[in-house]
């Protein structure tokens, strides 16, 4: 039963995380969500499998992020990189606000670590809270149209290890390697403040790294072309008035 509800409760979570990072790349879900659910159950089953009937528990966070990567690839029907990059940014806006929460519980005394580790309704509330925060991120975001809007073409596997994009693929490795020392940390029952910063530290430089590579790319779409047909009509009167 305590796994059965520490499935629930993660799955709730994974589904708002879910939900975060595609509006954050301004991605349609409401005619999506019994997929993003299924997507979201699943992470829980391959997370709550590494960590309760392996030996490589510190290592969950792999197939767990990969399950998702794949999942949103194949549904939004996206390139692996863009699935990515979508994925690991909303995984990580999640995890910020969820050892931030537990730090919090441990500090006023309201859990311990171990509590956390092994009783489901300590970890389901820091769990809900979190999808709730997300839920709270997610209503400004598509309230105040806020977000990034990228052309496939420019987050191909190709594309991938030139300019912005070799940026955020080396921001998104160090990324994952962070949430794993995190990992390992709640595994230990220990959490560590800086590395939590850290991590929400490089989540930002990524955002703002993201949003100055969509800057890039809608005014490459949009602005130049208008300034290009605004120049060739200019220069066209230019010659009737010359002829």
């Amino acid at each position: 039963m305590n796994l059965v509800l520490k499935i629930f409760f993660a799955s709730i979570e994974f589904s708002a995380m879910i939900i975060f990072s595609l509006s954050l790349f301004r991605f349609q879900y409401k005619y999506y969500l019994f997929k993003i659910y299924g997507t979201a159950l699943l992470m829980s089953l391959v997370t709550y499998y590494f960590r309760e009937f392996t030996e490589l528990k510190d290592l969950a966070i792999l197939p767990t992020v990969s399950t998702q990567i794949i999942l949103i690839m194949l549904i939004y029907r996206i390139p692996f990189f863009y699935s990515t990059l979508l994925c690991i940014c909303g995984y990580i806006g999640g995890s910020v606000i969820e050892v931030f929460l537990m730090i919090a519980g441990v500090n006023l005394q309201l859990f311990t670590g171990m509590e956390l580790r092994q009783s489901a309704l300590a970890m389901g509330v820091v769990q809900i809270t979190t999808a709730v925060l997300l839920t709270f991120t997610t209503f400004l975001l598509q309230r105040r149209k806020i977000g990034f809007l990228f052309k496939t073409k420019y987050l191909t596997f190709k594309t991938a290890l030139k300019g912005y994009n070799f940026i955020l693929s080396a921001i998104l490795v160090l990324s994952v390697i962070l949430v794993h020392f995190e990992l390992s940390s709640f595994n230990q029952s220990s959490f560590s403040i800086t590395l939590t910063l850290i991590m929400g530290g490089i989540f930002l430089t990524g955002i703002l790294i993201a949003y100055k590579h969509n800057k890039t790319i809608i005014r490459e779409t949009y602005e130049r072309p208008v300034k290009d047909e605004l120049d060739r009509a200019i220069r066209k009167q230019n010659n009737k008035n010359h002829s």
